[in-house]
């Protein structure tokens, strides 16, 4: 399976778009509406049960879908991953706006899918954003994430090659495809991803975790070890962290 760092957050929609989008709560100005969207959604990050009920609160009162998507992103905070993704694919067709904020809101939903454990949707969700924005970067992120998922790993990298060719430096996209191209035995191709990944963040915990996986399967058992340590040392409660720790103990035991 592709590693990939899962960013859970909902605050992609800045609060000034999503007012534009949609316009003021009632009985609220545009600019009352605005502040009230942009604290809740900071205090989603923080406190996600207090703004659900917050969210819920401003909803019954008219808060319409600005409180509608607030309580979506605190779903999803608090780990409700497939209700929230639900309501972001109902939000994108209540929403009258254009089509590329429509596709942002239903990104936000195929990753929402994704952590639900549904990559099928997510994928078909995806691809219902990308056919309203065709050149959405996050779209072809997250359908690469959720077509490794399912083991396409050749579509996967085809997503990922429409990312970097339009962002060459884009460090998420290059790692996926390191994984994608280490899943399919293409190690000279991920090798060579992940070192331009690693060129441009040295740091960066899933590029470090995926290239000590291809030195290990190419036999650099030394190169191996010191990317899994650097994971551990610089990233020490990541997941990514945690997988080179297991890494480690299987280099050390012995075990292929």
């Amino acid at each position: 399976m592709m590693r990939t760092t899962q960013a859970t957050t909902l605050l992609g929609v800045g609060a000034t778009m999503f007012m534009l989008a949609i316009g003021a709560a009632h009985g609220e100005t545009t600019a009352e509406a605005q502040n009230r969207y942009h604290a809740c959604m900071g205090k989603a990050k923080v406190s996600p049960e207090a703004a659900f009920d917050d969210a819920t609160q401003w909803e019954g009162l008219g808060g319409g879908l600005p409180a509608r998507h607030c309580a979506l992103a605190a779903l999803m905070e608090i780990g409700h991953y497939g209700e929230a993704a639900q309501g972001l694919e109902k939000l994108a067709d209540a929403v009258h706006a254009g089509a590329a904020f429509k596709a942002q809101v239903l990104v936000q939903s195929a990753r929402a899918w994704v952590a639900a454990g549904d990559p099928k949707r997510a994928a078909a969700v995806a691809d219902t954003a990308l056919n309203l924005a065709p050149n959405d970067t996050h779209a072809f992120l997250i359908r690469a994430q959720a077509l490794a998922l399912q083991g396409a790993y050749w579509e996967a990298a085809d997503d990922l090659s429409r990312v970097i060719y339009s962002d060459p430096e884009n460090v998420e996209a290059l790692v996926m495809r390191g994984a994608a191209y280490r899943q399919l035995d293409a190690l000279d191709l991920a090798l060579d991803d992940l070192n331009r990944a690693l060129a441009l963040n040295p740091n960066h915990p899933e590029g470090l975790l995926e290239r000590g996986i291809v030195h290990r399967l190419s036999l650099r058992k030394s190169a191996a070890r010191t990317d899994w340590n650097r994971v551990i040392e610089h990233a020490p409660s990541s997941q990514a962290a945690e997988a080179a720790g297991a890494n480690l103990h299987a280099l050390d035991s012995g075990v292929e």
